[in-house]
């Protein structure tokens, strides 16, 4: 049987998602320190070849530009990127990715969230990508603190987790100011002496760093 969390959640990714095709968009706004809305993050719908024409070919750009951020090693393309959107996040319940849109309509870069655990009721921040790199200062830390405002607040998560490569140590930088603290190493598989850093966010001190929001 279902539970209230799971069910709230599910329901909350489809009405993001747009699975019923006749549901409007939904977008969360991003907000700065001094809460001005600097952007919103645009849901990829099941509709988004229509919707947001090109999408593939821009997220397979970007995943080549940086692909040193994946263990897994390869040359995206428009086709890989669509089944990849098709068959790994929009038909997976548990996942929704979202575009980083800035006022101006420049797409900014990515991130999105997967992995839920109904019992613990926690989630994983994911495939957080920043295809523009210059200019916008701040906007990926502003998504950051809109996804998970969103996820306590609407989808009333207890416990934000997140996966990232033991030697990005630039990533890991940007998520301890953002309250992440390390866990534990995960291998990325048996093969390999590539290890996952898992951090976790402390709520309380971002609640504190983000009050603004509340």
């Amino acid at each position: 049987m279902m539970h209230s969390f799971q069910k709230r959640v599910l329901n909350k990714l489809n009405k993001f998602k747009c699975k019923n095709p006749l549901a409007p968009l939904q977008c969360l706004p991003i907000y700065d320190s001094q809460m001005t809305i600097v952007g919103y993050l645009r849901p990829i719908t099941y509709n988004y070849q229509l919707t947001l024409p090109g999408c593939p070919e821009l997220l397979a750009r970007w995943r080549n530009e940086n692909a040193h951020m994946s263990p897994e090693q390869f040359v995206a393309t428009a086709e890989s990127t669509e089944n990849w959107l098709n068959k790994l996040v929009l038909a997976r319940n548990d996942r929704i990715l979202f575009l980083i849109m800035a006022n101006d309509g420049t797409k900014v870069g990515h991130i999105g969230l997967a992995s839920f655990d109904f019992k613990k009721k926690s989630c994983e921040i994911d495939a957080v990508l920043r295809g523009v790199k210059t200019g916008y200062p701040g906007m990926m830390t502003f998504a950051l603190n809109s996804l998970i405002y969103w996820g306590l607040t609407e989808l009333k998560v207890k416990q934000i987790l997140l996966r990232v490569l033991a030697n990005n140590l630039r990533a890991i930088e940007f998520y301890s100011r953002n309250n992440f603290v390390r866990l534990k190493d995960i291998p990325v598989n048996p093969d390999t002496n590539q290890y996952y850093l898992q951090m976790q966010l402390n709520v309380k001190e971002w609640k504190k760093q983000n009050a603004h929001l509340f």
